[in-house]
């Protein structure tokens, strides 16, 4: 073996880095022995060379023959002969020659190499990337050290040798390495050797960093819009900021241009949204008149968070749309359809250990025949806790004001106070908390001459709670597994008189909804317009059963339920009767983890007195390790149960493998009660190691009531038919209307 310092090779980088892929499981490729282990190399590295045979001359051509080895810093030359020639400085490879690293492998027929000018070329090459799996091939590559390559008549895939269901073509290739820039010309992308999409020009990124471009579009055609093509453009405008401008065409209605900024720095983060729709060109809507025919049509959103880093933040969430009908006729989801209030906040506060102050203005815009909600034009909240002082007490504060304005109604000012004190008492097996509390409220108001309402108003109440427990514990052998079963009884006792509260106003208000988190609450009611009288005593037990080797918490039941000593006379105005029964529904939940991949989930209002279900909820949950998701879930509500309209609705969602490359998608969504489909979905995914596709049919309820339609008969259904078929050539971007995010709303535990 002899060695000289001559040789330094470059290397080609990927064609495409549109997106980055982890290791596909289905493209079973060995790298061992192909690519270079990853290390660090001195500036100067040491030539290594070994051949069969070697003719050496200090002032002419060096001849090496056979097995020919270099290695120079991290970069390995094989073939068959290599010529060197000191005087020049150039280097000569020929026959089966493969130059490789820790990134890349070339194969060609020739090499040739200039050590002044530190820049090489490469005859009839192929290539093979560790990034992305991607292969391909170039009648030539012509490379300037470190800086940059040129490739002419390139190739680039990512499918597995031997098989070209989509290649990249391209005339010419530059690859800008010190800025990560690569450009190509005459693109043709083909599937199975059919030209699918061609441009005259591209651009593109050689790492996972942020750049500007087109981004792969998105083709649908759905009964509301018609053909829907969007075709987005990403502009990387710094390293924390960006914005994707989006040109969206529908067929039905016309050109909507969308866009989001998004900014990152220090202090905060926040983006922004705005859509603009030229003249809607749909006239009718199925059988009913579009209200919005020839309008203008808008959305504008702003969202942002900061912190100071001093304890001080802001928030700021504002949401405008032109039309009532904007939302259910663009937006994606039922929880999106459904909406009736958008948010209008802005909140500034302060936060440390022991205190918080939050200062908002808060407003909706109501996009729907709905009462608007009261506007707090602001609201101050003050939070305080001091644990542990003196004597083990412990003191607590929450003070509020607010302006409440509405258009029609009674408007005014509310200050609440509740400064409370308690004495928390325990061991490890016990704890006992008595808590004595004083609430205040003070009501000065405007616009009471058409009501019964008085200008000012007070009110203050005595709160008085005792909440108590006790922790059990015992090993337990199950199924081989070692068990630490604990048993958990709490009681909890809470007095407030009653107080007539008919002649206070109702701002934001509202009867909570009894469950299991309302058994150990303080009050009935959320807000504070309204404080329910309370002689009443809740009795719970909690039973969980915890695996000691791993702490996981394999079971868990809880059933409780509240006995009243005194009737509930407060009550919200037309919102129910007089509480006069003597104890709660009996709630009783249950979460376990049936197995590793199965857990089941339950909760259950049993009214004993009628011997009949006022709520249940049941669900079933598969995750498996090869990705398949399984949901069925049931929910069920009483009519008038807790003042809320009744419900019954059956939810089964599934994405499950057939094999290794299939997998079979649907949601099954439907109102037993009412007798119609909330939700269907169907269709199926495809994946190999290079490409893959998607098919999912879609059919839901858009809306079930609109007052805007003057001719739609009440409660009417209107629903909306899609389809989505999305394309991903794996290495190089996805094409169709994607329905990725769809999935995972739909289904609970869906990863793409």
């Amino acid at each position: 073996m002899r060695k000289l310092v001559f040789f330094s090779a470059g290397i080609v980088s990927c064609l495409s880095s549109v997106s980055f892929a982890q290791e596909d499981m289905l493209c079973k490729r060995s790298t061992q022995d192909v690519f270079l282990p990853f290390a660090v190399y001195p500036e100067e590295p040491e030539v290594q060379v070994e051949a069969d045979t070697a003719q050496i001359r200090q002032s002419g051509t060096s001849v090496f023959t056979g097995n020919v080895d270099v290695i120079r810093g991290g970069q390995q030359l094989n073939a068959d002969h290599a010529r060197y020639n000191q005087q020049t400085g150039e280097v000569h490879a020929s026959g089966n020659v493969r130059l490789r690293d820790s990134d890349i492998v070339l194969r060609a027929q020739e090499a040739e190499w200039s050590m002044v000018d530190d820049e090489g070329a490469l005859l009839d090459v192929e290539y093979q990337t560790r990034e992305m799996h991607a292969r391909g091939r170039a009648d030539n590559v012509y490379r300037q050290g470190m800086s940059w390559t040129s490739m002419k008549n390139a190739t680039y895939t990512t499918c597995m040798e031997g098989d070209d269901t989509w290649l990249l073509s391209a005339g010419r290739v530059y690859l800008d390495h010190d800025s990560a820039v690569g450009e190509a010309t005459n693109v043709v992308v083909r599937v199975k050797g059919v030209p699918i999409f061609y441009t005259p020009y591209i651009n593109f990124p050689l790492n996972d960093e942020r750049k500007s471009g087109f981004l792969p579009p998105s083709i649908g055609n759905s009964s509301k819009n018609g053909f829907d093509v969007s075709t987005p453009y990403y502009w990387n405008i710094a390293p924390n900021r960006d914005a994707t401008i989006t040109p969206r065409y529908m067929g039905d209605r016309g050109l909507l241009l969308s866009g989001q900024y998004r900014y990152l720095y220090e202090g905060g983060e926040g983006q922004i949204e705005a859509g603009f729709l030229s003249s809607d060109n749909k006239r009718r809507d199925g059988e009913l008149l579009n209200p919005n025919y020839r309008d203008d049509r808008k959305h504008f959103t702003l969202q942002h968070l900061g912190d100071s880093g001093s304890n001080w933040f802001t928030e700021v969430d504002y949401n405008y749309v032109s039309d009532r009908q904007y939302l259910e006729d663009f937006g994606t989801n039922l929880s999106l359809t459904s909406t009736t209030h958008l948010n209008r906040l802005l909140r500034v506060g302060y936060s440390n250990p022991n205190w918080t102050l939050n200062a908002r203005l808060h407003g909706y815009q109501t996009v729907a025949d709905v009462s608007r909600p009261y506007q707090r034009l602001p609201q101050i909240v003050f939070r305080g806790n001091l644990p542990d002082q003196a004597f083990g007490l412990s003191y607590e504060m929450k003070a509020e004001y607010v302006m409440f304005d509405h258009s029609d109604r009674v408007r005014g000012q509310r200050v609440d106070l509740e400064p409370g004190i308690s004495l928390p008492m325990g061991t490890p097996g016990m704890f006992l908390t008595p808590r004595v509390a004083v609430r205040h409220t003070r009501y000065d108001l405007n616009n009471t001459s058409d009501t019964d309402f008085n200008r000012n108003i007070n009110r203050t109440l005595p709160v008085l709670s005792l909440d108590s427990g006790l922790f059990f514990e015992r090993p337990l052998s199950f199924r081989n597994g070692r068990y630490t079963q604990t048993l958990e009884p709490r009681a909890f006792y809470l007095y407030i008189p009653e107080r007539n509260q008919d002649r206070i106003p109702v701002f934001d208000t509202n009867l909570r909804t009894f469950g299991m988190a309302s058994l150990f609450s303080h009050d009935r009611f959320t807000g504070t317009d309204r404080v329910g009288d309370a002689n009443q005593l809740t009795v719970g037990l909690t039973s969980r059963f915890i695996n000691n080797r791993t702490g996981r918490e394999g079971f868990r039941m809880t059933v409780g339920q509240i006995r009243y000593f005194t009737d509930r006379d407060v009550v919200l105005p037309d919102r129910g009767e007089v509480g006069r029964r003597s104890d709660s529904d009996i709630v009783a939940e249950v979460v376990a983890a049936v197995t590793r991949s199965w857990s089941v989930a339950g909760e259950m209002q049993w009214d004993a007195r009628d011997s009949k279900s006022s709520m249940s909820s049941a669900q079933i949950r598969y995750r498996g390790d090869d990705g398949g998701v399984f949901n069925i879930g049931h929910r069920y509500r009483r009519d008038s149960s807790n003042f809320l309209e009744g419900l019954e609705q059956i939810d089964v969602s599934a994405a499950l493998p057939v094999n290794e490359r299939w997998s079979v998608i649907g949601r099954y969504y439907r109102s037993i009660k009412d007798g119609r489909n909330l939700e269907m979905l169907a269709g199926f995914e495809y994946r190999s190691c290079c490409w893959a596709t998607r098919l999912v049919y879609r059919d839901y309820l858009k809306y079930s009531f609109n007052d805007a339609f003057d001719d739609a008969p009440r409660n009417s259904d209107r629903r909306d038919k899609a389809i989505f078929l999305e394309f991903e050539l794996k290495g190089l971007g996805s094409f169709g209307k994607r329905s990725d995010s769809l999935l995972q709303r739909s289904i609970i535990g869906y990863q793409n």
